[in-house]
This record gives C-alpha cells, structure tokens and sequence, in this order.
C-alpha cells in the first residue's frame, strides 16, 4: 500500500461513484440519441407520405436520413471501444488547470495513467494503493470517453433536425 492511502479510508466507494455518474452519462445519453433517432425517423415517414410535394422535402429527407444513420452508430457497439479513437474523442493537449474531474468531457481528455495520479490527489490519497482502483479509474475514463463520444453526437445530429424543423415551421407559417 502507498503512504497516502491512510488519508482516504474509502477510495473504492468514491471511485465507484464517479464511476456510477460516468455510466450514467452514457445512459442518458443512449436514452437522448435513441428519442432523436426515432423522432427523425418518424418525421422523415411524415414528410416523406403527408408532405410529397414540397420542395424542401427531398432536402429535408437526406437531412434526416443523415440523423437516423448517425444515431444508429452512435447506439451501436462500435462507439464504445475502449481506447481512444482520434476523429471522436477530445484531444489530450486540450487540458486545462481548471478541469472538472466529474464531468464526463473533462475526465475523457486524460490519459488513465495521468488521471490516477489526480484523482489520488483529488480524493485525497489511497487511489494509487493497489490496481485495483486503478482499473476503476480505467473504466471511469472509458466511460467518459463513451459518454462523450455519443454527446457529440447528438450535438451533431440535433443540428440537422433543428433546420428541419424550422424550414417545415416556415413552410407551415407560409401556407
């Protein structure tokens, strides 16, 4: 055992709660991306059936099929691999003195290695007492980074369907 870990006597329960909080983020997050897949499906069936003519239709149905295609990787197995994939996770140069190490984006930024010595500190000593949580803190950061993945994502994907929307409210506000 490490010389800090007589200074934090539940290291494991704290770490076992940020770990609970880095697995919620990524249900809650499943949970957003799987309501707006749906939603764009089942708006992309309206226009696609009540509203044939208009010309933003066709326009509108790309958008929406870009928006059901991206939540369905983003709910699908690929999207939680483990190590860090460059085009979909927050580079690591990105740190900054003023992280939060609760919030999922922040955590996904640090390496395991670098992020166990912070969270020993964070916590208050006893994180670095056995491996044991330190691969706690390896699936904290995989979580985060999963949760961040599919963040992204929704971002990415709410962009669309709020145009969508907006041009069928004009078209609607125009008729």
């Amino acid at each position: 055992m490490s010389v800090s870990s007589h200074l934090n006597p539940e290291p494991e329960r704290r770490l076992w709660i940020m770990h609970g909080n880095m697995r919620r983020a990524v249900e809650r997050a499943d949970l957003k991306l799987g309501a707006l897949t749906a939603f764009a499906a089942a708006e992309a069936a309206f226009i696609k059936f009540a509203l044939p003519g208009l010309p933003q239709a066709y326009p509108a149905l790309l958008l929406l099929a870009a928006v059901v295609v991206a939540g369905l990787v983003t709910l699908s197995p690929l999207m939680e691999a483990q190590r860090q994939l460059s085009l979909l996770d927050p580079r690591m140069d990105k740190r900054r003195a003023g992280d939060c190490l609760i919030y999922a984006p922040d955590i996904a930024k640090y390496p395991q290695v670098e992020l166990v010595i912070l969270l020993d500190k964070y916590l208050g000593g006893g994180v670095t007492a056995t491996p044991y949580y330190e691969d706690i803190v390896g699936q904290i950061v995989v979580n985060a980074r999963i949760a961040t993945r599919k963040q992204r994502f929704l971002l990415a994907g709410s962009v669309p369907a709020v145009l969508v929307q907006l041009v069928l409210l004009w078209r609607l506000v125009r008729w």
